[in-house]
């Protein structure tokens, strides 16, 4: 969306694609017909071009080098600080300018500050921009990530009809969820929040855009549904982790939901919250990372709890003491980072909540606007990004 974007502003782009492991192309379109105009690099050696970029910068003369990566994809090496790879890479004569997520609480990686340090570093979300100035006393801008709300729209309610009864969800109340079953999402907290739904409210199904077979998950999220006896209650969308829907279809997806519904245990932005909040739908998500700034400060949804905690605004306090705070509901994971654990009991009541179709609709609405307002593509994003290019290369 960016890439296009630049392009169609007079600008020239070289993607190099970190997914995409082959010769370089010039033009694709993907099977929904959307146009990619960008030149797209693939790589070949080492990830994240970590061989390539001084030459390819110098070869393009790129003014500016925009990374959009985690920041311990440019570290590499947790057990030596100063030694990362993207530290000692030569990025002449390029402005570097580095969109930075952050996912997890405690701090950044341990060492990614350093990356954050070497660049002009924009923050995805005010949690990470507040994050590292807590942390590390660095200012950074923030720039959110956005969607295209003229894509991701509210059905009205015969339209909706029409889909559910086209999936087989007529009269059902659907929870829906889109995520990998990757680690950090914990979804098996989505599977048992949702145990203690169905056990209360008799319609209720839980409609899964997420692979069951994914070669990334790390439990079988059929073997936890045959546990708690939901094989009649939980409905998957077909997708493919390879192979996933276009963006249209996505629009249908979060139209058939009634309530969204991620256990997750941080986002560094939340792309599935926003999308589903510019369709209209309610979101419920842990109380954690992006959660409260996205979801709740907006009226959107409900931040679920982390278990054994109580609210605490992580705006109103230093981030440190918002960590200790929280810790009883935190684990500890990889690169030192913390992950939030859902209270699966809070999740619930609020889901159940979201059962009164008045309250969805003012939620939903409220989700829809703060979307449109904030966190639109084309009217927000990439015009902040244009105005920051343009102060670079003054």
């Amino acid at each position: 969306m960016l890439a296009n974007y630049f392009i169609d502003q007079g600008h020239e782009v070289h993607w190099l694609a970190n997914g995409h492991i082959g010769k370089t192309i010039s033009y694709s379109k993907l099977d929904d017909g959307t146009e990619i105009k960008a030149k797209i690099y693939g790589r070949l050696n080492h990830q994240y071009f970590a061989d390539l970029i001084p030459t390819h910068l110098k070869k393009t003369k790129s003014d500016i080098f925009l990374i959009v990566l985690d920041t311990f994809m440019l570290h590499g090496n947790p057990s030596n600080p100063s030694a990362g790879w993207f530290l000692n890479t030569d990025t002449a004569p390029s402005n570097v300018v580095f969109w930075y997520p952050s996912d997890g609480g405690g701090g950044m990686p341990v060492g990614c500050d350093l990356i954050l340090k070497r660049c002009n570093s924009i923050a995805y979300s005010k949690f990470a921009q507040k994050q590292v100035k807590d942390y590390y006393n660095l200012d950074t801008k923030y720039i959110p990530l956005g969607t295209d709300t003229n894509l991701f729209i509210p059905y009205d309610e015969q339209k909706r009809q029409i889909l559910k009864a086209q999936w087989g969800l007529t009269d059902k109340y659907v929870v829906g969820c889109v995520a990998r079953n990757q680690p950090r999402k914990f979804l098996d907290r989505e599977i048992k929040a949702f145990k203690l739904v169905a056990d209360k409210i008799p319609n209720a199904v839980l409609f899964l855009h997420t692979d069951p077979n994914d070669m990334a998950q790390p439990f079988s999220l059929l073997k936890l549904i045959q546990r708690y006896n939901l094989e009649n209650r939980v409905r998957f969308s077909g997708m493919n982790a390879m192979n996933s829907f276009g963006k249209k279809q996505m629009v249908d997806v979060y139209n058939l939901m009634d309530v969204f519904f991620l256990s997750t245990s941080g986002e560094g932005w939340g792309i599935p919250f926003v999308e589903a909040m510019s369709c209209g739908i309610p979101v419920v998500a842990t109380d954690y990372t992006t959660t409260d700034e996205i979801v709740t400060k907006n009226k959107a949804g409900y931040a679920a709890k982390l278990a054994g905690t109580e609210k605490t605004d992580m705006f109103k306090v230093n981030m440190k003491d918002y960590d200790i705070s929280v810790s009883n509901g935190t684990l500890t994971g990889s690169w030192e980072v913390e992950r939030g654990f859902c209270d699966i009991n809070d999740a619930a009541n609020k889901i159940i909540k979201l059962a009164d179709p008045v309250l969805r609709k003012e939620l939903g609405q409220n989700g829809r606007n703060a979307a449109v307002k904030k966190y639109d593509m084309y009217k927000v994003t990439a015009p902040k990004f244009m105005k920051l290019f343009e102060e670079l290369t003054k």
